[in-house]
Formats: C-alpha cells, sequence, structure tokens
C-alpha cells in the first residue's frame, strides 16, 4: 500500500500540475500590442479581394482592415429599407447566436478531464481501497475507472447547464430589434447591387441583384431605440464549420450601413483597436469608434479569406440618445 500510494500521490501531483498550467491563459480583452494579438496578427491571413477603388472608400484601419464608405447609399435608399422594414411589422429582439459552443463544450470536457475529474478519481480510489489489506494495483485502477467515469458524467451534465446559462445570458446583451427583408427591391436591390459591386462581382442589373444575393446572407435591419446596446462581440465563429454550416459556413466580411444620423452616440466601437484621427467617432475615446452618418457604410473582415477567426475585429454597439437603424450583409 505504501508503494501505490506513492503512485497515486504522483499522479495526483501531476494531474493538479496539469489543470494549473490549463488555466495559464491571456485576459479576454487585450491591447492591440499584446503579445497574443501579435501573434494573432501573423496567424490571420488575407481578406478576400474587394474593389480597393470604389468610389468613397477610404480605409480608416489596415491589418486588420476596416473601410469606411462615404455616400454608400442615398437617402431615399436609406428611408426606403427603413420603410420596409416598418411595413413588414415584424420587428424582434435581435438574435444572439452563442458562437463558439461547441469548441467551449469541448474544451471545458477536456479541462475537467485532465483536472478534477482525474484527481477526484485518483483520491476517491484510495480512500475505497486504503483499508482492504487485499486490494490489488488491478482493483485501484479498476476503482479509479469507476470514479472518473462517474465524476466526468457529472462534469458534462455540470458543463453543459453552463453553456445553456451563458446562451441566455448572451441575449440579454442585445436590446436592438431587427427583420430580416424578403424582398430585394427598392432600396434593398440598390444596397445589394452595391455590395456585390464593392465585393467585385459586377452586378448592374435587377435581376442579376437578385442572383448575387443569394451569394449574401438576406439584408437585416436593425433599430436600436434610445439607450439600447449591442455588447461586444464578434461576427465569425472560431466554430462556423460546425455550428454555421447550415447558414453557408464562416462570415468573412461584415457591411454595414448607417440609414439614418444620430446626432448623439450611437457609435461603433472597436474595443482591440486604437482610435484614429481619419474618421469621425468619440474624441474621448482611446479605441477606434465610427459615428453613424445616413448613407455611410462600414466594412471590415471578421475572418481571412480561408475562414480563420480574427478576435481583433471585437465591436460594439453604442447607447444613442437618438433612434439609430442600420442594415447589414454578412458574407
Amino acid at each position: 500500500h505504501e508503494t501505490m500510494m506513492i503512485r497515486l500521490l504522483s499522479l495526483l501531483l501531476a494531474a493538479l500540475l496539469q489543470i494549473a498550467f490549463s488555466f495559464v491563459a491571456p485576459a479576454p480583452h487585450q491591447s492591440a500590442t499584446s503579445p497574443r494579438l501579435v501573434a494573432l496578427q501573423s496567424a490571420v491571413g488575407q481578406r478576400i479581394p474587394i474593389e480597393e477603388t470604389y468610389p468613397g472608400a477610404k480605409r480608416i484601419h489596415a491589418d486588420p482592415d476596416i473601410y469606411v464608405i462615404r455616400d454608400f447609399l442615398d437617402d431615399d435608399a436609406c428611408e426606403d429599407i427603413i420603410a420596409k422594414a416598418n411595413a413588414k411589422g415584424d420587428m424582434a429582439q435581435s438574435p444572439v447566436a452563442y458562437a463558439g459552443w461547441t469548441s467551449d463544450l469541448k474544451d471545458l470536457t477536456e479541462l475537467a478531464a485532465k483536472g478534477p475529474v482525474a484527481w477526484l478519481a485518483i483520491a476517491g480510489a484510495w480512500l475505497q481501497t486504503r483499508d482492504d489489506a487485499s486490494a490489488s494495483q488491478v482493483d485501484l485502477v479498476v476503482r479509479m475507472l469507476q470514479n472518473f467515469g462517474f465524476f466526468l458524467v457529472i462534469a458534462i451534465l455540470g458543463i453543459a447547464i453552463f453553456t445553456k446559462s451563458r446562451a441566455d445570458g448572451l441575449q440579454q446583451l442585445r436590446t436592438s430589434t431587427s427583420t430580416t427583408l424578403s424582398t430585394v427591391d427598392g432600396g434593398s436591390e440598390t444596397f445589394v447591387r452595391r455590395a456585390a459591386a464593392l465585393f467585385g462581382d459586377g452586378v448592374q442589373s435587377s435581376k442579376a441583384a437578385k442572383r448575387e444575393s443569394r451569394l449574401f446572407e438576406a439584408p437585416t435591419v436593425i433599430r436600436y431605440e434610445t439607450e439600447q446596446v449591442l455588447a461586444p462581440h464578434y461576427d465569425a465563429n472560431r466554430s462556423a464549420a460546425t455550428e454555421d454550416a447550415n447558414r453557408g459556413g464562416q462570415t468573412l466580411a461584415t457591411l454595414i450601413v448607417y440609414l439614418n444620423d444620430v446626432s448623439s452616440g450611437g457609435n461603433t466601437r472597436f474595443g482591440k483597436l486604437p482610435a484614429v484621427t481619419t474618421v469621425e467617432g468619440d474624441p474621448n475615446d482611446s479605441k477606434l469608434t465610427i459615428k453613424p452618418k445616413m448613407g455611410d457604410a462600414l466594412l471590415f473582415f471578421p475572418a481571412d479569406a480561408n475562414g480563420i477567426f480574427d478576435e481583433r475585429t471585437e465591436h460594439e454597439g453604442c447607447a444613442a440618445l437618438d433612434e439609430k437603424w442600420i442594415a447589414r450583409i454578412w458574407r
């Protein structure tokens, strides 16, 4: 038993060290110059191409590339999109998907198995056999395996409850309402046609615009009433191959058009990127912010051309003192 006890303690120490090292991870919010983001800068590849000479397009940040396109839509197109969203009559709280839940489930299960589940199984086996003089090493291993299976099931149930509660909590981070336009005509047709031209697809006719719209997700119109917000989030997904397969896979580009002017607040804010002086935003914010202006568009790339997630593009919709409307296309 002394030999078995030494072996058990060695295994227990190894398990404890393993879980300790698993918890050594960088903080989720880091500066643009942090070692982790510098590593990401080299890991993320080239974005999808666009028409760099598109009228009014100005790159306001490089690597990751972020563009503002002045006067992307005229006032009539903006007003038509808002009118169609209102006429549709189904504006509802904007959904928030728990992107990456499959990765979280896998990572947390692996962490539990290597850490607390392992050492609880070992400690339990030792307690179960320490007073049994007839217990052999085989008995000890059998007890450990039985305990491991039991505690792993408990851990998986706890992780499942955690992921469900987190998914429910994420919905509270978004207080806006939205609807997806079901037809491509009027202002939405102009939006799709110009989006396709921006991405170099050369759409000219209405028929071509409708056909081209299949390369994008349907335009979504989002309304933020006074003080409504969208908390920091990502448009891409680390687990897109699994979780986003039913909608065509990873989000490679986000194109937002501001449909009305907002007198105060309502900025789009990139919390991991430094402020720039080449675009109007919040002068008191040290991070990159873009002020809504009717007809202007904002373009950024949540993942590279191969679908590699770029966490530097985390962004949020700040509270506005006025009503704020935007239209969004994902590609």
